[in-house]
């Protein structure tokens, strides 16, 4: 693991919600809205309304790291994702356990 980011909850979980709405497909319309300390999370549940399924489904596994609230099931992400979705889900959890460390360019984002 890199330096002492991994270590603070608040990177860690900034850097799982960056991981996930920079994935391929959803990132051209996310990226404007996470340029503050928090992500425009009105305008992003907005933005997600237009979204695919799948697309969605990432938007709200970044709020619900975001906010922990409880509202996306296990069963539904085993469901509603595709594989690559699936495994940057993974890779997200990952980071906000802080089992991994952020990429350069989310580290230096958070």
């Amino acid at each position: 693991m890199r330096g002492e980011h991994v270590l603070d909850p608040t990177v860690r979980a900034r850097a799982a919600v960056r991981h996930l709405l920079e994935s391929p497909g959803i990132a051209e319309r996310c990226r404007p809205l996470l340029c503050a300390d928090e992500p425009d999370w009105a305008a992003l549940l907005e933005e997600a309304k237009t979204m695919s399924g799948g697309q969605r489904l990432l938007v709200a596994v970044a709020y619900e790291l975001w906010e922990a609230e409880g509202a996306v099931g296990v069963s539904l992400l085993a469901r509603g994702l595709d594989r690559t979705a699936f495994e940057r889900v993974v890779g997200a959890l990952r980071l906000f356990r802080g089992e991994e460390s952020a990429p350069p360019a989310l580290a230096d984002a958070a």
